[in-house]
């Protein structure tokens, strides 16, 4: 599988606000803009999408 449908996958299999706040970060958006979408301040953006990667980081080393 290539490394982009391995990481398509293992989006899939995270919560849905990490998954949406990383992907809308892969495409380019603002930080504002992806705080608002999902709902949080803009200073919990950071932590937030760190939380997300080190999840999608732990399915995609499980899945490797």
């Amino acid at each position: 599988m290539a490394t982009s449908d391995r990481r398509a996958a293992a989006l899939r299999g995270l919560p849905e606000s990490y998954a949406l706040g990383l992907r809308l970060r892969d495409e380019g958006t603002p930080e504002a803009v992806i705080a608002d979408r999902l709902g949080v301040e803009p200073e919990a953006l950071g932590p937030l999408l760190a939380v997300a990667e080190a999840k999608l980081a732990t399915i995609l080393g499980e899945s490797g």
